[in-house]
């Protein structure tokens, strides 16, 4: 039966399959907790997903109908179970999530860290939603209706290769990545950091840097021009001044932001990206290992910045940041510390294993709902720790293995 929604003395109506995101959610029915459990999950959320979508089109395009022949309250008598206006309102609620594009790609970049490729349905799908969303601009958006964005613009190159479409990012493509490359550099900011839209604030936020980094290396590969590596040395100077005094990196420089493990991780795989990582003293090495070793929690599980819950997600921020100091200390010839002496990885394998739902997925925390994001970082996550910990007892041997640069499995990386 239909959901009723009070709103200003009326009901709404509101369809089966209308609230996508929470339709998307629901987990399936019960199935082993394993790699089969998780896959059939993405598998479940992606086929819901997709058919939202084509309800709120169908009924989007109904609307349009009745709105060019009638008016007022006629065309909210007329429209089933929606009201004149707020029907438009609540489909665009429905759609206004910002984050719906790398919320596809979490789901198939999950999908192939377990091996499930995407079943042809599914792929036509994703394949069309992504170029749905492409601008002529050189970018890409959340969704067919919105702005193009810097982030979704990094989901949908990732998702293209993913699915084994780079083809559509050449020259004669539907996308040409030399049009993108554009779009990217176009959100750069005299201080070297980079905007999410062209339309925002002129302010930096190491988020936006990552995602134009790694887009553009993805796109053009690690070579560049002189003039280029101006630019991504300044780029390292601005990432470099976000380290707070505790060790930690906040979203932007001279300690405007308290540190934060997924800040730590953007400013981290930026400077990776920019040549700039060598440039981290070894006093402010020192500091960040301490900071991030201090993310581990009573019960193993990583929290994002102190006094703070652990969260399944943040087993991707830390581990990540920290494989990613450890390949810098070792480029510089210094001691490498393994990931065995600076975390309790068995207790941490459990935490992870307690957010995980018996009908598949990852959850924030134990006994939460799962839900797309946390079960991508926290198989990705638990990824980078079972390579760490080498097949020991207790190993997921059905998860595949991640860049902890890119975020994308090992096999699609570009050599650097």
């Amino acid at each position: 039966m239909a959901q009723a929604k009070h709103t200003r003395g009326r009901f709404i109506q509101r369809p089966q399959g209308f609230d996508m995101l929470a339709a998307m959610a629901r987990p399936p029915p019960e199935v082993l907790k394993s790699g089969a459990a998780h896959r059939e999950y993405l598998k479940q959320f992606l086929a819901r997903g997709f058919k939202a979508l084509a309800e709120l089109e169908r009924l989007d395009l109904m609307q349009a109908e009745l709105d060019a022949s009638l008016s007022g309250e006629a065309t909210a008598a007329r429209l089933p179970g929606l009201g004149h206006e707020r029907s438009a309102k609540l489909l665009a609620a429905c759609v206004a999530e910002p984050s719906l594009l790398s919320a596809v790609y979490w789901v198939v970049c999950a999908g192939a860290l377990l091996g499930e490729p995407l079943a042809p349905e599914l792929a036509e799908c994703t394949l069309r939603f992504v170029l749905d969303c492409w601008r002529t601009e050189g970018g890409f958006a959340p969704h067919p209706q919105h702005e193009l964005g810097l982030l979704s613009t990094l989901s949908a190159v990732q998702l293209l290769l993913l699915m084994g479409r780079s083809e559509l990012l050449g020259p004669d493509g539907a996308c040409p990545g030399e049009v993108v490359l554009g779009y990217v550099h176009s959100l750069r900011l005299p201080d070297g950091s980079f905007r999410g839209r062209r339309a925002e604030a002129s302010e930096g936020d190491c988020r936006f840097v990552y995602a134009a980094l790694n887009a553009m290396e993805l796109l053009r590969g690690p070579a560049v021009a002189a003039e280029e590596r101006s630019e991504l040395r300044q780029t390292a100077d601005w990432l470099l001044r976000c380290q707070n005094p505790d060790g930690g990196f906040g979203c932007r420089p001279d300690g405007a932001c308290e540190s934060h493990a997924g800040h730590t991780f953007c400013c981290l795989a930026g400077l990776t990206l920019a040549g700039g990582l060598q440039r981290l003293g070894i006093r402010e090495r020192k500091r960040l290992v301490r900071w991030l070793c201090d993310r581990q929690c009573a019960g193993g599980g990583l929290n994002g910045r102190p006094g703070k819950a652990p969260d399944a997600c943040y087993t991707w921020w830390t581990l990540a940041s920290t494989e990613l100091l450890r390949a810098g200390i070792a480029e510089g010839g210094g001691p490498v510390p393994a990931l065995a002496d600076l975390y309790a990885l068995a207790e941490l394998r459990k935490f992870v294993a307690s957010c995980a739902c018996h009908t598949g997925g990852v959850a924030a925390h134990p006994g939460d709902d799962p839900d797309p994001f946390h079960t991508f970082f926290g198989l990705a996550g638990l990824s980078l720790l079972e390579a760490a910990a080498g097949g020991e007892d207790g190993a997921a041997r059905w998860l595949g293995r991640i860049s902890p640069l890119w975020a994308l499995p090992v096999g699609l990386v570009p050599v650097r």
